[in-house]
């Protein structure tokens, strides 16, 4: 059995990936500085495939013995930490996962191709729901198309007895999908506009059967990611890429009311009660204990991707353990590490859409109760 070994596996990511390669029966190793953290949510999955190992991210000589042991390396920890645990790999000739979409760190990544190509690795980034699994779907929507001219991308959630001033992700998330800038294919070029200006006049919900979904007139927000596509559909000849966003006008108001009265200030640290913080951490942690969240909820989530009058939607549903939203973003994070682990990839990082095979990307989908519905009809 193939060993992956997963780093920063206790939150809701972590999870979602652990669980999928326990099922698909990896040996799974969760890697952590807390002993008690490990042990309490090793007790929770019982398995006889779980390995646990304690690590310190600043102790090179601790993670390549760690490293050493598996196949496969899952960085599941936050962005900041994606070059130590990358380069590393590169040292030990290990494949690496890793799941953030930083449009900047994602080109630092990319700079050291040649020395993967050197040590015969394979890296796959940014290993989540945009680009994976828009990009590998829109690649067998496109297949009989001639040419595509527009690709738009949104999320939809159908939830059931939501709160309406409910938050759909993290207040972290909802500020960075407001405020920052956004990458965007537009006219055959590549083009920044600032958070949530531009709109596209694209409503998904009308594809919905009892008409439930909120999703407003939709903003081009900042999933940087698909930036590949334009490159992939060259010969189709695509003219736009757009990612658009859910928020409520409510949320858009109160985001950027926020920022403008200093609340969402991450450059100077306040004392407040002997802790130094700054505005947005002290706003983030308020907000967070607050402002009610989806993680609770019976839902749904439909990813939608259209393809001038072409629509695909990927359809799943909450579990017991873990809402909609969460499996649909982070399940593609576990088929990646378990394609990789499974096949010989040309070394270095790869376009999602030559990544892997798409016909074995929608049968893992089909064994884990997702739907995809291409123009109405499910495949």
């Amino acid at each position: 059995m193939k060993k992956i070994l997963v780093l920063g596996w206790y939150g809701n990511v972590g999870q979602v990936v652990v669980r999928d390669l326990l099922e698909s029966w990896f040996i799974v190793g969760i890697a952590w500085r807390d002993k008690n953290k490990i042990d309490s949510f090793a007790k929770k999955l019982d398995s006889e495939n779980i390995e646990k190992a304690l690590v310190d991210l600043k102790d090179e000589e601790n993670l390549i013995k760690t490293f050493k042991k598996y196949d496969l390396i899952v960085n599941c920890l936050e962005y900041t930490f994606n070059q130590i645990v990358l380069d590393l790999c590169l040292k030990l000739w290990k494949n690496y996962v890793d799941l953030w979409d930083d449009y900047n760190w994602i080109k630092i990544s990319r700079s050291k191709d040649w020395l993967a190509k050197e040590s015969g690795i394979s890296a796959c980034l940014w290993a989540w729901s945009a680009p994976w699994i828009v990009n590998i779907l829109t690649k067998y929507a496109a297949k009989d198309m001639e040419k595509v001219e527009t690709v738009t991308i949104s999320f939809a959630d159908e939830i059931i007895k939501a709160p309406a001033e409910m938050l759909p992700f993290n207040f972290a998330t909802v500020v960075e999908e407001v405020l920052w800038d956004a990458l965007l294919f537009e006219n055959w070029k590549y083009i920044f506009v600032h958070g949530s200006s531009k709109k596209v006049d694209w409503d998904f919900c009308k594809w919905w059967v009892n008409k439930t979904c909120f999703l407003p007139k939709s903003y081009v927000t900042n999933h940087d990611e698909q930036f590949s596509l334009p490159d992939f559909l060259s010969e189709k000849w695509i003219k736009n890429v757009y990612f658009i966003m859910k928020h409520s006008p409510n949320i858009i108001r109160l985001v950027k009311s926020l920022n403008e009265f200093w609340f969402l200030d991450k450059t100077e640290k306040k004392n407040i009660k002997w802790i130094e913080l700054t505005p947005f951490e002290f706003t983030n942690m308020i907000m967070s204990k607050f402002a009610p969240q989806n993680f609770e909820v019976e839902d749904k989530e439909s990813l939608f991707i259209k393809l001038d009058e072409k629509v695909v939607e990927i359809v799943n549903y909450s579990v017991w353990w873990v809402p909609a939203w969460v499996m649909n973003t982070w399940i593609w994070c576990s088929l990646i590490a378990q394609y990789l682990a499974n096949n010989t990839i040309t070394p270095w990082v790869h376009h999602p859409e030559n990544f892997v095979d798409d016909k074995w990307f929608i049968e893992e989908l089909k064994k884990r109760n997702f739907d995809i519905i291409v123009d109405g009809k499910k495949i």
